[in-house]
């Protein structure tokens, strides 16, 4: 199986996603990253079974070849060092704070630009980043704040280098399976979408 993921999707999303695939011997795949018009072109040549996105895709049209499915929804947070973990609601507590951001064409950056909108809090931003990899690397060594889904960083908070202050409220980060119209679909492909519902 061949599965195309977007660079900036987060890796412990991926790896969490294609964990099925590993526990079946029978069953090897490829992990490809392109960008977005790359992938449905993919899609569309057939050299992907799969794409995972976190940017839906229209499919308005009666003609529109890719079938999207959403596989799963998180939570996004303010994250950061745990040793200076900020106790009070937002935005009590985080006037002196800096932050590292997703970029501003990003879910999250909406979400998060609606939050500080609401309590008239300007943010110092430090640093954008709209790849997850980076942003997660930022988040732990430069003791700004983040913006982003704690699976991110599940490894930092469990080290206890990161903590979660709080979550941002009703706004998460979706991530979508897109795939096209066959006639014929790798039953392991139709497993994997259905697992992923419980992701």
């Amino acid at each position: 199986m061949s599965i195309g993921v977007l660079p900036t999707l987060s890796r412990n999303f991926v790896e969490h996603f294609v964990s099925p695939l590993l526990a079946k011997p029978e069953v090897s795949f490829s992990l490809t990253a392109r960008g977005m018009s790359d992938l449905l072109n993919g899609l569309t040549n057939h050299e992907l079974d799969l794409v995972l996105t976190n940017r839906p895709v229209s499919v308005e049209t009666k003609d529109a070849p890719w079938i999207v499915q959403q596989v799963s929804r998180q939570p996004l947070a303010i994250v950061g060092p745990k040793e200076s973990k900020i106790h009070t609601p937002f935005s009590q507590g985080y006037e002196s704070a800096h932050w590292i951001l997703p970029g501003k064409n990003t879910e999250i950056r909406t979400a998060f630009n609606l939050l500080c909108a609401t309590w008239q809090y300007q943010p110092d931003v430090k640093a954008e980043a709209d790849d997850m990899a980076m942003l997660r690397l930022l988040a732990r060594d430069s003791g700004a704040l983040a913006v982003l889904p704690p699976v991110v960083v599940k490894d930092e908070i469990r080290q206890g280098l990161l903590e979660e202050y709080q979550r941002l409220p009703d706004a998460y980060e979706h991530f979508y399976a897109i795939t096209t119209q066959r006639k014929f679909v790798q039953q392991v492909l139709i497993e994997l979408l259905q697992k992923s519902q419980n992701i």
